[in-house]
């Protein structure tokens, strides 16, 4: 401190005595005041953290909104070219102007659902969209894999129809060692069908049940590209060149004749491109 001040405030002892006053009462004031922002503050954080949790349930409705609006317009991601055909083009062919992945696992060919993965796809109105080559090729190839996945969405034709359009669960599937011998030798399936008591279990089981209880889901698979690739397989064209012998095989079988009659069966088979000219001869 300079003597000059010095000097001034011992002539003047009330002036600096006042002036520390104010100065204390300042500080204390500032004290109060950084006191009260600080309660403030906390009074505040309850009220941040439930805008945030609001937020984010905002968010999460606005998604799930999202994905429902988007589940609504499943027909729009049906591939044009993968229904063009089935019933109106007389000329389709599966294989014209497309390439696929060969899909082996070897001679003998055992698929498990622990070789393809512990979880099993299942398609639905939310992650249609998302579904990867892989998941449908499990689809396709695990045991009872088609069956969980027709009877989770069996009230969901349209869905189904999605599904049944899908090349490459449709591959992997004809692939199966308890399938494709069937396509392959017409005679095999022929013997097949001459096992009433396999067929009636067949039948009666699910999904065949619950296929052939709805109209819609039966028109579905009917119109599908994984139809067609079963009428144009070695079996299939074999019968359809030869329908009397394919209604030979009907006729002898209670359980078939009995399904020939069904006025939906009639519907699809006669409204099939690749049966509506031998129609005639199998539901005599």
């Amino acid at each position: 401190m300079d003597q000059e001040r010095l000097m001034d405030r011992l002539r003047n002892p009330q002036k600096y005595r006042k002036q520390q006053v104010q100065n204390a009462a300042k500080a204390e004031q500032n004290k109060t005041q950084a006191q009260q922002a600080v309660e403030k503050q906390k009074n505040r954080m309850p009220l941040i953290v439930l805008g945030a949790v609001l937020g984010l349930i905002l968010l999460s409705l606005l998604f799930i909104f999202s994905a429902q609006k988007k589940a609504e317009n499943i027909t729009s991601f049906l591939d044009p070219s993968t229904l063009k055909g089935l019933v109106v083009d007389k000329t389709f062919t599966a294989n014209a102007g497309r390439k696929y992945i060969q899909i082996s696992e070897g001679a003998d060919r055992n698929v498990s659902a622990q070789e393809l993965g512990s979880t099993l796809p299942v398609i639905s109105r939310y992650n249609f969209r998302a579904l990867t080559e892989k998941n449908y090729q499990i689809i396709g190839a695990a045991p009872y894999a088609l069956t969980i996945n027709i009877t989770s969405n069996i009230e969901d034709p349209e869905l189904l129809r999605y599904l049944f359009n899908q090349d490459k669960m449709i591959k992997s599937f004809l692939a199966r060692k308890d399938v494709k011998p069937l396509l392959d030798d017409p005679a095999l399936l022929a013997q097949t069908l001459g096992d009433e008591a396999k067929l009636k279990a067949f039948v009666e089981g699910e999904p065949i049940k619950e296929i052939l209880s709805s109209d819609k889901v039966l028109e579905a698979i009917f119109g599908s590209r994984f139809m067609a690739y079963i009428l144009i397989s070695k079996t299939g064209k074999y019968y359809r060149d030869n329908p009397q012998e394919a209604a030979q095989l009907i006729a002898k079988s209670p359980i078939l004749t009995t399904l020939k009659k069904d006025a939906e069966i009639q519907k699809v088979v006669k409204e099939n491109t690749y049966l509506e000219k031998v129609a005639p001869t199998l539901l005599q």
